[in-house]
């Protein structure tokens, strides 16, 4: 009998915790893959939520202005290998659960990279990977 109270509450605490886990993730809509505009969050901080814009690879990190909330552009270093076409979806972004620095923006056509950096004086900008 004590055995069965033990599983039973192990079982309890079990689904209780996958529950809470699942519960904790960031929620997002299904968008299909020829949208111009995506918001892509960290799993590891909410400082880090991003609105790509998929067609010209500029990427805004939403800060608190005078006025609330509102999105800022993060600047982009010059990339030998950048070329988007018009009209059409060029970068996506990736975001690792492990850490921050491991946030990427990709041309998809080219294959061009940047990686989310941050300076003191300028704030988040994107760092060419050549």
């Amino acid at each position: 009998m004590k055995n069965k109270i033990f599983v039973y509450i192990l079982f309890v605490l079990f689904i209780t915790q996958a529950y809470a886990n699942e519960s904790n993730r960031n929620q997002t809509s299904s968008v299909p893959s020829t949208v111009q505009f995506e918001i892509i969050q960290s799993e590891l901080t909410a400082k880090i939520t991003l609105k790509i814009d998929k067609f010209s690879g500029n990427v805004f990190q939403l800060v608190t202005g005078k006025e609330g909330l509102t999105w800022q552009l993060i600047s982009k270093e010059k990339h030998s290998k950048d070329k988007a076409f018009s009209s059409k979806v060029n970068y996506q972004l990736f975001t690792s659960g492990l850490a921050v620095r491991l946030t990427f923006l990709i041309n998809v056509n080219t294959g061009a990279t940047w990686q989310l950096a941050e300076d003191n004086e300028i704030g988040a900008f994107w760092k060419a990977l050549e």
